[in-house]
C-alpha cells in the first residue's frame, strides 16, 4: 500500500507553521483512513459503514444524530444505511415520538459484527500510535479536541472579495 503525501517536503519546510501542522494533519488522516479502509475492506465493510453501526444502539438513533456525529449530510448516509440493513447489520426504524424520524437500530447480526471487528481495528489503531509515547498521545488527544472545539466555535463563512 503506498501513500503520496499532497506537498513535497521542501514545499512543506517553506509554508508558515500553521500550514505545515494543516498539511501534516490531513496526511495522517488520510494515512490512518486508508489503513481502515484496507481492514475494513476484509470485513466487507467501508469506514462509513463501520462508524454507522458504532453510532447505532438496539433502541435505536436518530440518523440527524449519526449525520452530525459523522460531519454529514443525512443525505449522504442513506445509501450507506440501506447497504447496512441488506446485510442485516441495522433496521430503519420510524421514531414512535416523531414519525418524521428515522431511528437507525443495531441488530443482533450488526452487534456480533462489532463484537468481532472492535478489538482488532482499536489494536490496529493503537499499533499505528505506537510511534508516540503515552504521555504524547494524551497531548496530541488535548491539542486536536481544542483544535476541533475551535473550529466548532467559528461560523463557516464564505471569504470576503480581499482574501482571493
Amino acid at each position: 500500500m503506498s501513500i503520496l503525501p499532497d506537498i513535497s517536503s521542501s514545499d512543506v519546510m517553506a509554508a508558515e507553521p500553521e500550514l505545515e501542522a494543516y498539511t501534516l494533519l490531513r496526511q495522517v488522516n488520510l494515512m490512518m483512513d486508508t489503513y481502515n479502509r484496507y481492514d475494513l475492506r476484509r470485513e466487507d465493510l467501508t469506514v462509513p459503514q463501520f462508524m454507522i453501526l458504532n453510532y447505532a444502539t438496539p433502541e435505536g438513533m436518530p440518523l440527524s444524530t449519526i449525520s452530525s456525529r459523522m460531519l454529514c449530510d443525512n443525505s449522504n448516509l442513506t445509501g450507506i444505511v440501506e447497504r447496512l440493513a441488506s446485510k442485516g447489520y441495522v433496521e430503519r426504524r420510524p421514531d414512535p415520538q416523531d414519525r418524521r424520524v428515522s431511528l437507525i437500530c443495531l441488530t443482533a447480526a450488526g452487534a456480533e459484527k462489532l463484537r468481532r471487528i472492535k478489538p482488532r481495528h482499536h489494536a490496529g489503531v493503537s499499533r499505528r500510535m505506537r510511534t508516540l509515547a503515552p504521555h504524547e498521545v494524551a497531548q496530541l488527544r488535548h491539542l486536536l479536541q481544542t483544535l476541533f472545539d475551535g473550529l466548532l466555535d467559528q461560523p463557516v463563512a464564505e471569504p470576503s472579495d480581499d482574501q482571493h
